[in-house]
C-alpha cells in the first residue's frame, strides 16, 4: 500500500538535527528525499562517531534514514544547472542553514522560487529571519538561555543548567514537517508554492505557552527551591528515584491510600492544595522516609495499582526494554552498513491506514552514495556525470 506521502519529492539542504529530522519525518511517510551534502559533509557526521565507520555517527544515523544522498559543491558555478534540475523536480526544499548562507549557496527561497514557482520551501533558523540577532550563529543551548527555558533549570546554588535534550531542535523539526504539509495542502488548492518559516526561539516560546500568558496584573511566580511533597522525586531503598505526581484531589487521595497513609487525606495540615503547599517540607519528609523503605520498582507497582501517577526515573537501558514502550512499538531496528544493528526511535505518528506498514526503507546513506543514481534520474548522461566529477562538482 502506498504511504501517505508517496510521490512527494524533497530536496534536503540541511545539517545537524532540526532540518534533517524534519525531512526524515517526511521520508518516513513515503516522501522521496534527496539529501544534498557539500564536499565537507553534514557536520552531524562527527557527532559521537561510530568506531571504524566511514563518517557515520549517532547524530547522523538518527536523522537520515530513508533518504538518498548526493554530494554537490554548490560553490562551483558548474553546479547551478544540476541544482536547477533538482529544484524543478522537487515539490519541497528544506534548509536550516544560518541566515545569509543559503543566498550565497544559491538555495535561498527567492532563488529557488525562480526555478520552480510551485516549490514549498521549509526554512529553519535560530532566531527568525528579522531582527538584530537574525544573522548570528544559533545553537539550541544558546536559545535555551535566550528563551527563558534555562531559568527553570538551576543547581542548588542557583547556577543555570542547560539541557542536553535539544527540545527546540526536535519540536522545531516536527513543526517544520507540519508547516510543509500545510504548504502542500494550500498548493493543491492554489497551484502556488510558498515559504514555511520555523525558528528555535519561537519554538521554545511555544513550549512555554502556559507559562508565558501575561496580563496587566501578572506577577511572575517565584521559582521556589523547596520540595513539593506531592510533585517530587523520592529516593528509594535501592538508590533509584521515583517520581510522584499527585496534582488533583483524587490523585492526592490515591497517593495516601497507596502509601498506607489514608488518614493523611483529611489531615487539616494537608487537606487542601494550599495547605499541602504551606506544609510542603513536612509532607516531603514523611513521604521521603516511607519511600526509602522499599525499592523503587516495588513502590511503582503499589502506586500504579492504586491509580496514583508515578514512574521510576529511568535511564536509556531501562527505556529500551520498557514494556509500555515495547507494546507500542516506539523503537525500531535496522541494519546500518558499517555499524551493524541500530535501534532507533520509531516514527512518532501512526496512521491507521498504514499502521502495519514498515516505515524503514533504507539506512542512513554514505556521502554521495546515490549521486550517480540521482544524476541519471535528472537526465544526465554518463559522460556528463564523468565531466562533472572531474570538475569536482559532484566530488564523489
Amino acid at each position: 500500500m502506498p504511504m501517505p506521502l508517496s510521490g512527494v519529492k524533497v530536496v534536503d539542504f540541511c545539517q545537524v538535527f532540526a532540518g534533517p529530522m524534519a525531512t526524515m519525518l517526511l521520508a518516513d511517510q513515503g516522501a522521496d528525499v534527496i539529501k544534498v551534502e557539500t564536499p565537507e559533509g553534514d557536520s552531524s557526521r562527527n557527532f559521537v562517531p561510530f568506531p571504524n565507520s566511514p563518517r557515520l555517527s549517532r547524530g547522523y544515523v538518527a536523522f537520515n534514514r530513508n533518504k538518498r544522498n548526493m554530494v554537490l559543491d554548490l560553490l562551483k558555478p558548474e553546479s547551478r544547472p544540476v541544482l536547477h534540475r533538482l529544484v524543478q523536480w522537487a515539490d519541497v526544499a528544506v534548509c536550516n542553514l544560518r541566515v545569509s548562507v543559503p543566498e550565497r549557496l544559491g538555495i535561498a527561497y527567492e532563488q529557488l522560487l525562480e526555478m520552480n514557482p510551485k516549490i514549498v520551501y521549509g526554512s529553519i533558523t535560530a532566531y527568525g529571519e528579522q531582527g538584530e540577532d537574525a544573522t548570528l550563529p544559533g545553537y539550541d543551548l544558546v536559545v535555551q538561555a535566550k528563551s527563558g527555558i534555562m531559568d527553570n533549570r538551576r543547581l542548588a546554588d542557583g547556577t543555570p543548567v542547560g539541557s542536553n535534550i535539544f527540545y527546540a531542535d526536535m519540536a522545531g523539526a516536527m513543526l517544520t514537517a507540519y508547516g510543509i504539509l500545510l504548504g502542500l495542502r494550500e498548493r493543491d488548492r492554489t497551484g502556488q508554492g510558498q515559504k514555511v518559516e520555523v525558528n528555535l526561539l519561537h519554538t521554545y516560546l511555544a513550549l512555554q505557552t502556559v507559562q508565558l500568558v501575561n496580563t496587566p496584573s501578572f506577577n511572575p511566580p517565584q521559582q521556589g527551591r523547596r520540595p513539593s511533597g506531592v510533585i517530587s522525586p523520592y529516593k528509594a531503598s535501592d538508590g533509584k528515584w521515583l517520581w510522584v505526581h499527585a496534582a488533583t484531589e483524587r490523585q492526592w487521595r490515591s497517593l495516601c491510600q497507596a502509601l498506607g497513609l489514608p488518614h493523611m487525606a483529611d489531615d487539616p495540615e494537608f487537606a487542601t492544595p494550599q495547605k499541602r503547599a504551606e506544609h510542603a517540607e513536612a509532607l516531603y519528609d514523611i513521604i521521603m522516609n516511607l519511600i526509602a523503605s522499599k525499592p523503587a520498582r516495588d513502590w511503582e507497582r503499589i502506586l500504579k495499582a492504586n491509580n496514583a501517577p508515578c514512574s521510576v526515573i529511568q535511564n536509556a537501558e531501562d527505556i529500551w526494554t520498557d514494556p509500555q514502550v515495547m507494546a507500542n512499538r516506539m523503537f525500531d531496528k535496522f541494519e546500518q552498513p558499517g555499524v551493524g544493528t541500530v535501534t532507533v526511535v520509531n516514527v512518532p505518528v501512526s496512521l491507521s491506514s498504514s499502521k502495519e506498514e514498515t516505515k524503514f526503507k533504507m539506512p542512513a546513506p554514505l556521502m554521495g552514495e546515490h549521486t550517480g543514481q540521482v544524476m541519471r534520474q535528472m537526465g544526465y548522461t554518463e559522460s556528463e556525470i564523468k565531466e562533472l566529477r572531474a570538475a569536482g562538482v559532484l566530488n564523489s
